[in-house]
């Protein structure tokens, strides 16, 4: 199920199922089918379904007309006097009704949690397809590193076969020897690096998933670097005020909070029990022993009295959890805010560098390094030409990779702080071959 349909299914008991019991991810997987994947078993997004489960189940048991169910009691007893013995028989049947609007709060204050539970919920399904969309093209980049680093290490070895043959016809130097060695061995190590990048961007793909590790998942798909469409700065924070279901959430706690501190003050006022007995002595009227059995039925209420216990602590506590709310309200608040500028200008600074160093620049660098290989072999240029034209090809490399992780994660950044206004588009665009 799509990431940003699920959050409609609040309902959620239909969704709550187990990776464990599906056969087989899909293969080849592609970025609409990770999102999908994502929001039936990713596991933060099972918890939170599960969370809403359980406030549902707590404002059900708050919707009630009455705190508790009605209470029978009986007993009977064996009555010995004088005259001779008889029985006592007593019913008691009582109800506890709420007093002061208690019940009423009670039922609002769980409905506001659930409410924000829900709300929550759909900010998290925001904020994971940003992140399962970062993690599923930092493998798409990862990819890329370990093609340009093969790219450099055939590049290096190429120089350094043409300096070994020309050590061996007694042609060259030791030290053009040695600098390409050292190229070779600096883009053998920058392989090495790019390989364990891969694992480590598909390890981090299968934990947002929630599949197991050992599972090989064949991804396919290609990073868009088209600009994306952005509305002026005042727009954009406006928008994504609205857009966001956390601060919605947020509201709905505070009121909540609200709710329960009102509760919390109405519980000086007790409950009041309604009672009513049939009560038969010595058998009832006209029995027992001389005839004088009696016959009695009465009723009357009950309240506890609140001298001992003032529920002093549970106000405070109320108190406390209420300016708890509303400082975190604030707080994500302006959060929100300097979330939104930072991701643009992270964004636009990102944008700007993949555009100076596309993948035509790392071409040309690679292309140095031939010019570099047909100059030393014609005697042009010796060793430190040739250390600076492997130190400018992987140096190139790791600035252009550098900007492509900047870039995902700069809109990854402004896609979970607009609660996912701005995203990049699944029919993603070619960057080129690497």
């Amino acid at each position: 199920m799509r990431l940003g349909v699920c959050a409609l299914g609040l309902g959620l008991g239909g969704f709550i199922t187990t990776a464990g019991a599906v056969t087989q991810i899909p293969q080849p997987l592609t970025l609409n089918a990770a999102l999908d994947w994502a929001g039936d078993y990713n596991p933060a997004l099972r918890a939170a379904k599960i969370r809403v489960e359980q406030l549902t189940g707590k404002a059900i048991h708050a919707d009630v007309a009455v705190p508790s169910n009605p209470r029978i009691e009986l007993g009977a007893g064996q009555r010995s006097t004088a005259g001779g013995s008889g029985t006592d028989l007593n019913i008691q049947l009582s109800q506890e009704f709420w007093v002061a609007g208690q019940g009423g709060l009670q039922e609002s204050a769980a409905n506001n949690e659930l409410a924000a539970a829900r709300d929550q919920y759909r900010y998290l399904v925001s904020a994971t397809t940003a992140r399962v969309r970062a993690a599923f093209l930092s493998v798409i980049v990862a990819d890329k590193a370990v093609t340009t680093a093969r790219r450099v290490v055939k590049a290096n070895q190429a120089l350094y076969d043409y300096a070994k043959r020309r050590m061996d016809a007694g042609a060259g130097t030791q030290l053009e020897l040695n600098a390409a060695q050292l190229g070779v061995s600096r883009a053998t190590a920058v392989l090495a690096q790019a390989k364990n990048r891969r694992r480590r961007a598909r390890l981090a793909l299968d934990d947002l998933l929630g599949i197991n590790p050992r599972r090989g998942l064949a991804v396919v798909g290609e990073l868009s670097i088209d600009p994306l469409q952005l509305p002026d700065r005042a727009d954009l924070l406006e928008r994504a005020v609205r857009q966001r279901s956390d601060l919605v959430a947020a509201a709905g706690r505070v009121a909540a909070a609200r709710e329960r501190l009102k509760l919390a003050d109405r519980q000086i006022i007790p409950n009041l029990t309604v009672f009513g007995f049939y009560r038969e002595e010595n058998g009832g009227n006209g029995q027992g022993p001389r005839r004088r059995g009696a016959t009695i039925a009465g009723g009357g209420v009950s309240f506890e009295l609140p001298v001992l216990h003032r529920y002093a602590g549970e106000r405070k506590e109320a108190a406390a959890a209420l300016d708890r709310a509303q400082l975190e309200q604030e707080n994500l608040q302006r959060d929100v805010r300097i979330e939104v500028l930072r991701a643009l200008s992270d964004y636009r600074s990102a944008r700007t560098q993949v555009e100076a160093l596309n993948s035509a620049v790392f071409d040309a660098a690679q292309q140095s390094v031939e010019l570099t290989k047909r100059a030393f072999q014609a005697g042009e240029v010796g060793a430190p030409a040739i250390t600076a034209a492997q130190n400018n090809l992987i140096s190139v490399r790791a600035e252009y990779l550098s900007a492509l992780d900047g870039l995902i994660n700069a809109t990854t950044d402004l896609e979970r702080a607009t609660g996912g206004l701005i995203a990049i588009a699944t029919d993603s665009a070619r960057t080129g071959d690497q």
